[in-house]
């Protein structure tokens, strides 16, 4: 009887052993959520950055206007120049959620102090969309705008929080609150004398 089911047992453990059907699947379960991971964070840092660039672009661009005294001229108030500036903004961009900000400043020195843009780590009319003066001919005037992008991959952040080592990874990506990043473009000129 023991002999009998020792030779049993003998036959299951070789049969075990040659069948390897299943190791595909057992290897993907280890290895596919970390890859997902990493590819949708690939993905949601080259957005970003495709978000950051498109921003810039459209304020350099638009900002032109000013500086040339195409606006001035033309007698541009901030919803014109705000449609100038969307014109120019891929469509994945929510040109409601562009916030405007343009101020004269008295030399190039003064135009590091920028603008505060959130209150409570949500962007606002008061912090952000309140002044529109595009000085006149010589001027020196500093152009931001701000976008909120939201990114698509959930707590993002606290993935990627190194556990055990007291210090959180670099908040660039999540910047502005949680799963938010606020994108800023800049643009700071002397106005041509168009007058």
């Amino acid at each position: 009887m023991i002999l009998k089911l020792n030779r049993t047992l003998n036959r299951f453990r070789k049969g075990f052993r040659k069948d390897d059907s299943g190791a595909t699947a057992i290897e993907f379960a280890f290895v596919g959520a970390p890859f997902l991971f990493l590819l949708m964070a690939t993905f949601e840092t080259g957005l970003t950055l495709f978000s950051e660039f498109a921003v810039q672009s459209a304020t350099t661009s638009a900002s032109r206007l000013i500086r040339t005294g195409q606006a001035h001229s033309g007698g541009f108030s901030k919803a014109e120049f705000k449609n100038q500036l969307c014109a120019k903004l891929p469509s994945m961009i929510d040109c409601g959620k562009i916030y405007i900000n343009v101020e004269v400043r008295n030399d190039f020195s003064d135009a590091s102090n920028r603008t505060d843009a959130s209150q409570d780590g949500e962007l606002s009319d008061d912090a952000t969309d309140g002044a529109f003066d595009i000085g006149s001919a010589g001027d020196i005037v500093i152009v931001e705008t701000f976008y909120e992008w939201n990114l698509f991959t959930p707590n993002i952040m606290e993935l990627l929080n190194i556990q055990g080592s007291g210090t959180p990874p670099p908040n660039w990506l999540a910047n502005h609150g949680h799963d938010k990043h606020l994108v800023r473009g800049v643009a700071v000129f002397r106005n041509e004398p168009f007058d």
